[in-house]
């Protein structure tokens, strides 16, 4: 029965995934924003996995931002407090498919959460809710279930109303915030969702024993501290036009989420289980009278009369009554005098009325062409909005446009920058301008801003220029949303003398609105911009870095990588290619040896050819750095470049084996650098070719290795190249030195083995050592035959420690299968007879013989003659 389940789920998931799109997921942000796509990032990368074709992306959404978000159509759902999904159920139908459960050290997960009032624990005058009455109190958000609705109506449960005996109610934006305002002493007491605490304490903030939890209640199997009733726990929704086959097939792959899984790790759940009943959230709401239900704050006259009609029924019928008998008794003298009235003032005032008339019908036309020229400039603002193409030209353009409206003077806008209004955009005029920005001051446009709202001010019949007077500023805040704090202010000056009027000001607002919204776009944009340069700066140093490193590995390694480089450069410069494609081969080259830091010190740095086996291993750099970069979006297609930098024309390269066209025309280039570096550099094992022999052994392999047309343009772009004269692999200090001779080591003894003499010889490696000791071990063959050669090898061993410890920085070399050389600066004290006394081969039949030499001319044919 469990497996026909799985099989069938499975099937709902590859179904589902048949049509792919983007999907966003709104997070309300109740720790921050950081905070939330840290937790709920995993989450959408696992339905990304289990839905193949799906993108899933995170949005943290604040408390002010979530309704917005799924009123645009933003989100494709909606994970958020049960608060919030009535609201946005009843407002804009969106349904729950999952709901989570929760997670607290190791239990088997929650599906319920509620909320918890504290204090400090030192505040013994606060001990019950009673206690709170004219202190001060913190809350999350107006929004926040746990963090504000569920404490709040406890709190009238047990008879304190927070809107009236509080002495200050603030509301602080996040949980931790509401704790840590509580422990430093800004406020008396304050009230968050249930697991704030237990969460702060596992992550090393707070000493949970310093807070007092108020109205502590103990449920079972609910392992968390909590003072109000439980509500069901967040519910993940589906907004209204996200087709149900995607609800359904992602309402499937979280129930299948395993609690060890690491997006429920990361999210601090459970995983999560079908969606739970939300009555519960409704009933609070509607005792609180907020969200959905804020209409019972105020009583309709239905209301009224449906709760007192009796009385008002026995009131209305003795009001009638009472009435009936006044109104028969003076009726007829009512009537007369009305009469009387109404003719008098009908004949007195007919010529007024037809003159008001007339006079209403001209105002009436004249408020209809303003109106109507008020419209006209919000279309053409919108505009502007739209085809702009920078911020600055926009408000610049938009203050212009205001000002052409006959009734207006001037217009400027002020954004705010490090909490100061700084002037961004001002209509033309600039004389009389400035000298109105002095009259007027900020006041007004302070004011707008620091109270989020319109603000009028008379000018007092200022007179400009012509006779032109102007009599009032109109300052209005610009925001990215209704919910939004203002990023600036936007100053109107009008020329009519009544001011500005309601229906112009209402107006003027949408407006603002819309230039704020367009700022805050902008803003977004250029800080998009500064984020994405500032990520491929991180991802550049941090590539570089491991370039820099696998140079350090090896001399050879730096200079052969910025040769390619610059090799690749001019080819592809003869070639004709455009600079942008030059820039990227010339940042794949750079990056082209990477894979090496996977290859192992014994085969990178052997200073001899390969064998087969080590070959196969440094063919495996190509793939180690393919697989490196191709992660990184920017490295992407440089990754494909390196990739086939060893490839061959004739299909017999590497890693694929690909051939000819197949082969991208930038790696085609890089194979020909690389190949002429590697021709035209010293090698331990091969001395390097000249410039022309390298372009000529190129030439000849066209077709066959390289593309003949790279070949082509290789005389003309390389054939006056320099090779550096320190272009080699030879060691350049004594840590090169030491490394290098690690793979001349005798196995046996640890000293340096013949070859390695050799070696040095070849290269004149020998300045500063001007002495040769030879240390010859005789009858060493009768102590092996009775000793054995196992107790011989021992001796022999350390025989060479014993004089690599007398030898102290000189070089010692076994160069034969007994004998040992030293070379050393100038001449070593050294004793046969103390040697030998000083040995393992004391009281033996083995003698020691030492014989010491110069190391000039005659001495190194003697040397050589030892080899």
């Amino acid at each position: 029965m469990h497996t026909a389940c799985m099989l069938f789920l499975a099937v709902l998931l590859h179904a589902g995934s048949a049509q792919a799109r983007e999907v966003n997921i709104g997070v309300l942000a109740m720790r921050g924003h950081e905070m939330a796509d840290r937790m709920w990032s995993p989450t959408a990368d696992y339905l990304a996995q289990r839905l193949p074709g799906h993108t899933f992306r995170v949005m943290p959404l604040g408390f002010d931002e979530i309704e917005l978000a799924v009123r645009q159509r933003r989100v494709d759902f909606v994970l958020a407090n049960p608060s919030f999904y009535v609201q946005l159920e009843l407002l804009y139908g969106v349904s729950p498919v999952v709901t989570m459960r929760n997670r607290h050290n190791g239990s088997e997960g929650y599906g319920v959460f509620g909320g918890v009032l504290f204090t400090r624990a030192e505040h013994g005058a606060v001990r019950k809710l009673q206690d709170l009455k004219g202190r001060s109190f913190a809350a999350v958000d107006q929004g926040s279930f746990g963090g504000w609705h569920a404490g709040w109506r406890e709190m009238l449960r047990h008879g304190l109303n927070p809107e009236r005996d509080f002495s200050a109610l603030h509301f602080l934006g996040t949980h931790d915030a509401v704790v840590l305002a509580v422990l430093e002493g800004v406020v008396d007491a304050g009230t968050a969702r249930t697991e704030t605490i237990e969460r702060m304490a596992a992550e090393g903030r707070l000493d949970p024993s310093r807070l007092f939890v108020l109205n502590e209640q103990h449920t079972a199997s609910f392992p968390l501290r909590h003072s109000t009733p439980l509500y069901p726990e967040w519910p993940l929704a589906r907004v209204q036009g996200v087709p149900e086959r995607l609800a359904v097939d992602v309402a499937v792959a979280l129930m299948m989420m395993s609690p060890d899984d690491p997006a429920a790790i990361a999210s601090q759940t459970m995983g999560w289980t079908l969606p739970l009943n939300y009555q519960p959230v409704h009933q609070a709401l509607r005792e609180l009278r907020i969200g959905p239900y804020e209409h019972l704050r105020h009583l309709s006259l239905r209301e009224v009369l449906a709760q007192y009609w009796h009385w008002i029924a026995i009131t209305l019928l003795a009001l009638a009554l009472a009435l009936l008998t006044v109104a028969y008794i003076g009726r007829t003298n009512r009537r007369l005098r009305l009469h009387q009235l109404e003719l008098r003032e009908l004949n007195a005032g007919l010529e007024n009325r037809v003159l008001e008339r007339t006079q209403r019908v001209e105002l009436l036309l004249d408020r209809e062409r303003f109106l109507r020229g008020i419209v006209e400039m919000v279309a053409d603002v919108n505009e502007i909005l739209i085809t702009a193409q920078s911020r600055d030209e926009m408000l610049k353009a938009c203050c212009d446009r205001l000002v052409a409206h006959p009734d207006y003077r001037f217009a400027w806008v002020n954004l705010v920058h490090d909490g100061q209004l700084q002037l961004a955009a001002k209509s033309y005029g600039t004389a009389e301008f400035v000298r109105l920005m002095d009259d007027c001051g900020d006041g007004p446009g302070e004011r707008a801003l620091r109270e989020n709202r319109t603000v009028t001010q008379r000018m007092h019949d200022r007179v400009l220029t012509g006779g032109v007077s102007v009599y009032a500023v109109c300052a209005l805040p610009l925001r990215k949303d209704v919910f939004s704090e203002p990023v600036g202010v936007l100053c109107v000056f009008t020329v009519r003398d009544g001011g500005f009027d309601a229906e112009e000001v209402a107006m003027l607002e949408q407006l603002a609105g819309d230039m704020g919204f367009a700022t805050a776009a902008f803003e977004q944009r250029e800080e998009t911009v500064r984020l994405q340069h500032e990520r491929i700066n991180h991802y550049e140093k941090t590539i570089l870095s491991l370039v820099d490193l696998v140079e350090r590995r090896d001399t050879y390694t730096a200079g052969h990588t910025r040769r390619v480089a610059d090799y690749c450069s001019l080819l592809a410069r003869e070639l004709g290619l455009p600079q942008h494609e030059i820039d990227s081969l010339r940042q794949a080259a750079v990056l082209h040896d990477i894979g090496k830091i996977a290859i192992p010190d014994s085969v990178l740095l052997k200073p001899g050819p390969l064998t087969d086996a080590e070959f196969a291993l440094i063919k495996q750099h190509v793939n180690v750095g393919y697989d490196t970069l191709r992660r990184i979006d920017m490295y992407r297609d440089l990754a494909e470049i390196m990739r086939h930098h060893h490839e061959r024309y004739d299909g017999s390269g590497y890693p694929l084996g690909v051939a000819g066209e197949a082969i991208p025309f930038a790696s085609r280039i890089m194979a020909v650098a690389d190949a002429f570096d590697a021709m035209t550099t010293n090698r331990i094992y091969r001395p390097r070719k000249p410039v022309a022999q390298a372009v000529a052994e190129i030439e000849s392999l066209s077709g066959r290795h390289f593309d003949p047309q790279v070949v082509q343009a290789v005389a003309r772009a390389l054939g006056d190249i320099q090779p550096p004269p320190l272009a080699d692999q030879l060691p350049k200090s004594p840590l090169e030195r030491q490394r290098l001779a690690y793979f001349f080591n005798d196995p046996l003894t640890g000293v340096h083995n013949g070859s390695y003499l050799e070696f040095m010889l070849r290269h004149r490696m020998l300045e500063n050592l001007n002495r040769v000791t030879l240390v010859l071990l005789r009858n060493f063959s009768s102590f092996n035959d009775s000793e054995g050669w196992r107790s011989g090898n021992q001796a022999l061993a350390a025989f060479a420690r014993g004089l690599g410890t007398l030898a102290g920085e000189a070089p010692v070399f076994r160069v034969t299968g007994d004998d040992f050389l030293i070379l050393s600066a100038s001449e070593l004290p050294l004793d046969a007879d103390q040697l030998l006394a000083q040995s393992v081969f004391a009281g033996t039949a083995v003698r020691i013989e030492l014989e010491c030499f110069p190391l000039d001319q005659i001495g190194l044919q003697r040397l050589k003659a030892l080899l």
